[in-house]
């Protein structure tokens, strides 16, 4: 089955996307913990704060992204860096 995420393409593209108000634009390098980031998959984006990442495989750099919330853990891929845009 075929997801499109059209929150991160926009994002990785260099938009600015308004999410519940915020503006936010995708912000260099690869998530930490503590960043925010957008995370996407089949119920929308989310705004979330990386609590964890948790390296699956070092070789492949495949990794879940766990937030802070109570939210959905991410595969990597399904999300990207942001920051709030002048």
């Amino acid at each position: 089955m075929f997801r499109e995420y059209r929150t991160l393409r926009a994002l990785r593209r260099g938009e600015i996307i308004d999410l519940g108000g915020i503006k936010l634009k995708m912000d260099d390098g690869q998530i930490q913990v503590g960043d925010l980031y957008i995370g996407e998959r089949n119920t929308g984006p989310k705004l979330l704060t990386a609590k964890r990442i948790v390296m699956l495989d070092n070789e492949s750099g495949i990794n879940f992204i766990v937030p802070t919330c109570n939210a959905y853990y991410y595969d990597g891929p399904e999300c990207v860096k942001v920051c709030e845009a002048d």
